[in-house]
């Protein structure tokens, strides 16, 4: 339909498309921009939170019934264009929402980071810190992703959460949980059994606790694991029989740990 609107438009390659809005738009309109023509320029103006970590990096995608952005491409923006002001018109459940991903920053790579975040008082420091927040995760996904674009080495770190995140947003058929609220869920649930492992610093899970619950963010998982793990198996970061699952040594410090399903059992 999208792409028979653009055809009818008479959209060429020397035309762009400007996607104007939250994660959806953005993935949906680079992928589209990605294939139609076999690729036409295209620049992101994110207007929410989680819009502004997607569409810095390149990963544009679409979902399938069976789970999130299994088919998409890897294809920039000419220019990403972000104003902090627009966030003030988001809905606070949608604030919120982005800020799991800001966490994530934090939890995987940036210590001070994460006390920075820790000991903001409410929302309000937050947004009167937002050029900070917004410029720190930004330049730290562009440093991940300059090293390593396709996503086969370091850039994985970035899905910490995700991979159990993904398969609980379909399990309840993308409506129970916002995608930031299933990745908090997902961040927390790994560091938990990974310290249980003996992986990671014991508190880590204990301190990820706090500081979603700081931002009314969900921890506790309301699914059966075992009802998620085919979900997971199909999981982007599954190369061959192993899972690479991202976990955390300690807060700031991550790494991509090799494993299968049976971590979660």
């Amino acid at each position: 339909m999208v792409y028979n609107e653009l055809l009818d438009f008479n959209l060429t390659r020397s035309d762009l498309i400007i996607t104007l809005g939250g994660g959806v738009i953005g993935d949906l309109g680079g992928f589209v921009a990605s294939s139609y023509l076999r690729g036409i320029d295209f620049i992101q103006v994110p207007t929410s939170l989680l819009e502004v970590d997607s569409s810095v990096g390149g990963k544009v995608a679409v979902d399938l019934e069976r789970g999130k952005n299994l088919v998409g491409s890897f294809y920039h923006p000419k220019a990403v264009l972000i104003d902090p002001e627009v966030l003030n018109t988001l809905d606070n459940r949608f604030f919120i929402d982005g800020m799991a991903e800001v966490i994530k920053y934090g939890c995987i790579k940036d210590k001070m980071f994460f006390e920075f975040l820790y000991e903001m008082e409410n929302n309000s420091d937050v947004i009167d810190n937002m050029e900070r927040v917004i410029h720190k995760c930004c330049d730290i996904k562009r440093i991940v992703v300059e090293s390593d674009e396709k996503d086969k080495g370091e850039r994985m770190l970035l899905n910490f959460g995700h991979t159990l995140g993904h398969a609980i947003e379909q399990y309840y058929n993308y409506t129970k949980y916002t995608h930031g609220e299933a990745v908090a869920i997902g961040m927390y649930e790994i560091t938990k059994i990974s310290e249980a492992k003996g992986l990671t610093v014991k508190g880590t899970a204990e301190r990820i606790k706090e500081i979603l619950i700081k931002y009314n963010l969900p921890y506790k998982m309301d699914v059966n694991i075992e009802e998620i793990l085919d979900t997971i198996n199909l999981d982007k970061k599954k190369l061959g029989k192993s899972l690479n699952l991202i976990i955390l040594k300690e807060i700031g410090n991550s790494e991509i740990y090799k494993t299968t399903t049976e971590f979660f059992i």
